[in-house]
């Protein structure tokens, strides 16, 4: 036989006519694979965002966040993403291997007013001038090495210049900040527009303001270190110990250290107390790949079975091809190359209905990072071509070792031969998809029953129809009660209370607990968070006492007091009587037994030099989840004071919420400067498993095409079995055989397949799914039913798949089936 016969041109023509003769088993082999390289396509899309955040900082590999980690035994730990230090900065100073350093210090609290509008920047730091040095913050418009040189000078970004002043054209225009540090305007001039960043970062960044000197760059800081060219992180590492000792205060129970963190590593690996935003999970991404992987696994069994399936019926076709002349290289380079074919035509499919749901795609997961087309053709052409490769290894084989005659005489149970045996090709590949069909719907069951449980387990606070005004400046501090007064006349306001920390976020600030007569050294005392309220706080937020009494209803709240040389902030702190509620945590870490034991001892709190008086605990509240319930409860002490309530909770009858709001408003305005933003607590709690609700559509989705791939290929190699044994069911309908007794029969083969893909699928994910429950603080115990369940619904399927097809292959004439040669 000449050459041509391996050519493409003669695979594609060979492909076209058996496709004629075959073209219901030939579209569901398609189909299938080409679901599974949309679903291929679409997943590197969404891996691409995810796996390449910062790569658009060139200098990115050299770039080191470090961190504040502090440890005191089994009792407490407590790892910040950012640092508190002042002496941080002298890095550069000592560590030879680190050439800048670069402060992003977070002005969440900074209002802006251009004329009669007023704004609140979501993502305003004060940084160093020389920040476009370390990081890629292409300038629009100014010269970078100029632009935060001096005090007053601020840069935006190119969408928040046009929301100001409606264009990019705005060096020299001028912006009046308030904020903590700023309570009275003060101007500040745009020294340059940078471009928006890539979404595909940690660090978003709206506006940058300058320092206005040395003695600002301190307090808390997302702190960004430059290695030097040929620079190694672990020699830096080294020298920290050192370093630290030199700078901190010594203490003999706890451990300060600084852990760095890779800028590329961050998204994914970082989930400290106080990061910029959220952060991806890199376990959610391997999930991701595997369960797409599994997508495309299942694909390519049933691409390859059913392809090798096909192959049987062209028995004699390869026999005449072979007697004219064809080696068994040509005939195995033909059958590959026809399956190669099928698995361009399949990828031409796939990236049509890539692009159909695109859209929808891009609305879930917010992706909006494409990788250019020079990286994606080639992989997808590459994952094409191993597809048809991989596939056509078994339909190869079979034209290439069995003879024509052979293949018409053995039927369906073709087998492939070696030195160990004989292996049934087809159920070992069947079993396969059965296994991987069990596995994903089993962690799909035990992934929905996970978050519906987080959904429903009880907070211990009630959110609903509350809105907080939170991270409120000094000035609002200041005037809460004539707020609270504005509000509470509002019509359709029913309460209002103040915390320090917004329900929904995690608590900010951790300090050690004293216990008068018992534990009053605060090296060894245990830390415990701090949650600052007004006496209204319990009862709106719905707060159960295990014991005492809610003390703070019958406190009036007095107004912050103004400090000056004679009334410091210390002192004024120290000598105020407190009263203090504690939560069940805290009970038991203090070391008392029941919440009646715990009322009356005297305790305090302090954080830095921050130490609030000795005083009772009033009460002992019910533990209530102030962030995710992916996290445990901390320990919490509960305590009014008024310059510290940086949270306004109003709650609302909702019947007429436009005319409510628009009170609230004016009851804002007429008070302050500053833009009124707001949020919906419930809207809060809500959006704390917005991630995990993307995810777990993704992989939910992904295994219900796996699910379906598998039966599609199921529904072809059936098919194509009562044809092959039209003869046998004919004869057995003569006889006086009904439906159930040939579905029984045509089932047999594969219960047993499904039995072992069970035995092998119920470990595998019962392993996989309890890994995957080890990172919730409260999860679900795995029932068996999960796995019966999952089991049966692919017997259920497998078993209408046989019933269907059976049914309609006995609507057949027999006669004509007997008459078949």
């Amino acid at each position: 036989m000449s050459n041509s016969s391996v050519r493409p041109v003669f695979a594609v023509k060979s492909a076209v006519r058996h496709f004629r003769k075959h073209a219901f088993y030939h579209t569901l082999n398609i189909a299938g694979l080409s679901v599974a390289f949309a679903v291929i396509i679409l997943s590197i899309l969404y891996l691409n965002q995810e796996m390449t955040y910062e790569n658009f900082h060139k200098k990115a590999d050299r770039i080191y966040r470090p961190t504040y980690h502090i440890s005191s035994g089994k009792d407490f730990e407590v790892h910040f993403a950012r640092i508190p230090e002042p002496y941080i900065n002298d890095l550069p100073a000592e560590i030879p291997e680190i050439e800048k350093l670069i402060r992003f210090q977070n002005q969440e609290q900074k209002y802006i007013r251009i004329g009669e509008k007023r704004f609140k920047p979501r993502y305003a730091y004060i940084t160093d001038h020389d920040v476009f040095d370390v990081f890629d913050l292409p300038m629009v418009e100014g010269d970078p090495k100029t632009a935060l040189a001096e005090p007053h000078s601020v840069v935006l970004t190119e969408s928040l210049a046009r929301k100001y002043f409606s264009g990019t054209q705005v060096l020299g225009k001028e912006i009046n900040v308030t904020g903590n540090w700023t309570p009275e305007e003060q101007i500040y001039r745009v020294t340059g527009v940078i471009s928006d960043l890539p979404v595909n970062t940690h660090l978003p960044i709206d506006m940058l303001f300058s320092f206005g000197g040395p003695e600002e760059r301190s307090g808390w800081a997302y702190v960004y270190t430059l290695l030097r060219e040929g620079a190694d992180i672990a020699a830096v590492e080294a020298k920290m110990p050192d370093f630290i000792s030199k700078h901190a205060v010594p203490e003999s129970t706890r451990t300060l250290t600084f852990p760095f963190q890779r800028l590329k590593d961050i998204h994914l690996h970082s989930h400290l107390a106080r990061e910029i935003v959220p952060n991806g999970d890199a376990a959610y991404i391997r999930i991701f790949f595997w369960v797409g992987l599994f997508v495309w696994l299942i694909a390519l069994v049933n691409f390859a079975n059913m392809s090798a399936a096909l192959t049987m019926t062209r028995g004699k076709e390869l026999g005449v091809r072979s007697v004219l002349g064809a080696r068994k290289g040509q005939l195995v380079l033909g059958a590959v190359s026809e399956t190669i074919v099928w698995s361009f035509a399949a990828l031409a499919a796939g990236a049509l209905i890539a692009g159909l749901v695109f859209p929808a795609f891009t609305r879930l997961t917010g992706i909006s990072i494409l990788p250019p087309l020079l990286f994606l053709a080639p992989v997808l052409l590459g994952i094409a071509i191993l597809s048809g490769l991989l596939a056509g290894v078994l339909p190869a084989v079979l034209a290439a070792s069995v003879r024509a005659l052979q293949v018409i005489r053995m039927g369906q149970n073709w087998t492939l031969r070696s030195g160990a045996g004989s292996i049934n090709v087809k159920r070992l590949l069947i079993a396969v998809q059965f296994c991987v069909a069990i596995v994903l719907i089993g962690s799909a069951i035990v992934a929905h029953l996970q978050f519906r449980y987080i959904q429903d387990l009880n907070l211990g606070l009630k959110p609903e129809q509350i809105l907080a005004i939170s991270t409120v400046p000094d000035r609002v501090t200041d005037q809460y009660l004539a707020l609270k007064n504005r509000l509470q006349s509002v019509p359709g306001v029913t309460g209002v209370a103040a915390c320090m920390q917004t329900p929904s976020t995690e608590i900010r600030d951790s300090g050690p607990v004293l216990v008068r007569g018992a534990n009053e050294d605060p090296t060894q005392a245990p830390m415990m968070d701090i949650q600052v309220i007004d006496p209204d706080f319990v009862d709106m937020m719905g707060l159960e006492l295990e014991a005492g009494e809610d003390f703070t209803a019958k406190v009036k709240l007095k107004p912050a007091p103004e400090f000056n040389e004679n009334l410091t902030v210390n002192n004024y702190l120290a000598e105020s009587p407190k009263q203090y509620l504690i939560n069940e945590t805290a009970m038991k870490q203090l070391g008392w037994q029941s919440p009646e034991e715990a009322l009356g001892k005297e305790i305090n709190w302090s954080i830095g030099d921050y130490r609030l008086a000795f005083g009772p605990v009033a009460g002992v509240i019910r533990d209530y989840h102030q962030e995710s319930l992916k996290n445990k409860v901390d320990p919490l002490v509960m305590v009014i004071e008024p310059i510290w309530l940086r949270t306004i909770l109003v709650k609302v009858d909702t019947r007429d919420l436009e005319k409510t709001m628009a009170g609230i408003e004016d009851a804002w305005n007429g008070l302050f400067p500053y833009a009124l933003e707001y949020d919906f607590l419930d809207d809060l709690f809500n959006r704390l498993y917005d991630q995990d609700r993307v995810q777990l559509r993704l992989l939910s989705t992904l295994a219900l095409i796996a699910v379906l791939i598998a039966f599609l290929g199921l529904v072809s190699l059936v098919a194509y079995a009562l044809r092959r044994r039209s003869k046998e069911l004919a004869i057995r309908r003569v006889i006086g055989a009904d439906l159930g007794s040939l579905t029984g029969l045509m089932s047999r083969e594969y219960l047993v397949v499904l039995a072992v893909a069970a035995a092998a699928a119920v470990p595998l994910s019962y392993r996989w799914v309890k890994e995957w429950l080890e990172n919730f603080a409260y999860h679900i115990e795995i029932s068996p039913w999960v796995y019966l369940v999952a089991v049966a619904s692919v017997y259920a399927a497998l078993l209408l798949v046989i019933y269907l097809q059976t049914m309609r292959a006995t609507i057949a004439n027999p006669v004509k089936s007997l008459r078949e040669d």
